[in-house]
């Protein structure tokens, strides 16, 4: 493993080493991690702990600074974008979504709405199906906040239009996507990402691509509550209550996924989680997409792990089966 990629204690980065460098995990540690997403079309594969660059990992047309599209685990970085808005003023999480889209505040159930209830996913508001903001916006409740979880795009479509106007009203000039790279993946590390946009904002819930090492240091973010370089970057309650699961569905945080209540075998982000054995460890948080790209946080081993394929199409990944051969290893 090349050792000029490593995170300093002080500085809390990762360094990179040149641009088209291409590093190995030490024979025999995480091999059998490595063989595993590589059989299964995997591009890169980086696993550090206490920002310790640990092993990484990449497929002979890929390099640390390549970009890969994340998928539905371009949610992970909702809770950051929260976490800014509050930390800047601009945001509560629990002030009513009608407090920016007014057509809200007007209807009996709408009006009862949070942002962080939106966002957690109980909100009621669903695509019946795929659409746009209008949509999004127009939307009338299927079942009573609170009472029913649903992972669902129109959260994050709603949402990315409420941080758009909550920017404008503030006098900042970027859209939502361009305000929490320059404010907070930037000064991390984890720029550049390539964000998808049409005419109706940002797309939040599917849209970004980033590199492994950006990747890595947005959950090194999370698993330090918002904490960079000695001083609270982003808002720490925010992102706790993002990592925390809901009474009508334990494992769902805010854009990720929690270990907590894995015991339900029912699947969830396309993840077979519930059925490792031994079971996964009690506080993982991952993000996920649908071809397997994933992020895993464990704070309780001060560990974060990105793994990204080389193509779009699902090969067969299993969290449940990939995670032990990672664990093993630490």
């Amino acid at each position: 493993m090349n050792r000029r990629a490593f995170l300093t204690s002080a500085a809390c980065t990762l360094a990179t080493a040149s641009a088209g460098a291409q590093t190995v995990a030490p024979p025999g540690r995480f091999g059998a991690a490595i063989a595993y997403s590589a059989e299964r079309d995997g591009a890169a594969l980086l696993i550090a702990r206490n920002g310790l660059l640990l092993g990484e990992y990449y497929t002979p047309e890929a390099n640390p600074s390549t970009l890969w599209p994340l998928g539905a685990a371009t949610r992970a970085f909702t809770p950051l974008l929260a976490a800014s808005l509050v930390r800047d003023g601009l945001m509560r999480l629990d002030e009513p979504v009608g407090m920016t889209l007014g057509d809200w505040a007007a209807d009996p159930v709408k009006s009862l709405i949070s942002i962080q209830a939106l966002l957690a996913g109980v909100s009621g508001i669903t695509f019946r199906e795929r659409g746009g903001l209008a949509e999004a916006i127009a939307l009338a409740p299927d079942s009573p906040p609170g009472a029913r979880f649903s992972d669902d795009p129109a959260a994050y479509v709603l949402f990315s239009e409420i941080a758009r106007r909550k920017l404008i009203s503030s006098g900042n000039g970027l859209d939502p996507a361009s305000y929490l790279t320059y404010r907070t993946l930037a000064p991390i590390g984890c720029s550049p990402v390539a964000w998808a946009r049409t005419g109706e904002g940002v797309l939040l819930h599917d849209g970004a691509a980033a590199s492994a090492r950006g990747w890595a240091q947005a959950g090194e973010l999370i698993r330090r509550e918002g904490v960079w370089r000695a001083e609270q970057l982003v808002d720490s309650f925010s992102l706790r209550e993002a990592t925390r699961g809901g009474y009508a569905e334990p494992r769902a945080g805010i854009g990720v996924w929690l270990a907590a209540g894995v015991s339900d075998a029912t699947p969830l982000g396309g993840s077979d989680l519930w059925r490792m054995r031994p079971p996964a460890p009690a506080d993982l948080i991952m993000a996920a997409g649908g071809a397997g790209q994933r992020l895993y946080i464990v704070p309780s081993q001060h560990l974060v792990a990105v793994r990204l394929p080389r193509t779009a199409a699902a090969r067969d990944w299993s969290d449940a089966d990939f995670l032990p051969l990672l664990l093993r290893d630490l």
